[in-house]
């Protein structure tokens, strides 16, 4: 089986005010096909939680004092876009949340680990998993979107993705938090 090369990508603020600069505003932190390549990217880039706003103010970070507003991990040759060949024909599973800093870094974690694990998949239905993304919504408050990004619209693979999905980002997570941050994703077709 080919190994699969995954891109992590950054999307800094400021295209919400120019629409046409919006593909300007992400960048490649790194590609990796081996799991100690994603750990020696992944442990060194700051968690949504560090970076997200916190109910204050959106952090400002790096050598050219960015906000960064989304993080999106993609198979490499898919762009993180709706109109990228492989999304167009699918859709998303979201989910949007005022979750606390640790329960969003805790689920970031777990569906990119289950995205480039392919735990998420089911080889019956085929693969289907484009990438995953993790958005910054906060206006005033925190909220946060949480995505996974598919292939195809075929209500059975969908369905079974979702479930998976939902079991992989809860997994340790404190059972005194599973209540108020129980996963509720909608569809939504590209």
């Amino acid at each position: 089986m080919e190994k699969t090369e995954w891109v992590l990508w950054k999307h800094t603020g400021g295209h919400k005010k120019d629409p046409d600069a919006w593909k300007d505003s992400f960048k490649e932190l790194c590609a990796f096909s081996t799991i100690e390549d994603f750990w020696r990217y992944f442990n060194h880039i700051p968690k949504p939680s560090a970076v997200f706003f916190d109910g204050e103010s959106k952090k400002r970070v790096g050598l050219k004092d960015e906000i960064i507003e989304e993080y999106s991990l993609f198979k490499r040759g898919i762009e993180p876009e709706w109109d990228d060949p492989a999304n167009k024909i699918g859709g998303e599973w979201f989910w949007r949340s005022n979750m606390d800093g640790d329960v969003l870094d805790l689920f970031w974690l777990n569906m990119v680990l289950g995205v480039i694990g392919e735990t998420m998949e089911d080889p019956a239905l085929g693969v289907h998993i484009n990438g995953a993304r993790v958005v910054d919504k906060s206006k005033g408050y925190p909220i946060f979107k949480i995505e996974l990004w598919i292939d195809t619209k075929d209500e059975v693979a969908r369905e079974k993705i979702r479930d998976m999905l939902s079991k992989t980002i809860t997994q340790g997570l404190p059972q005194h938090k599973a209540a108020k941050n129980n996963p509720r994703f909608e569809w939504k077709a590209h």
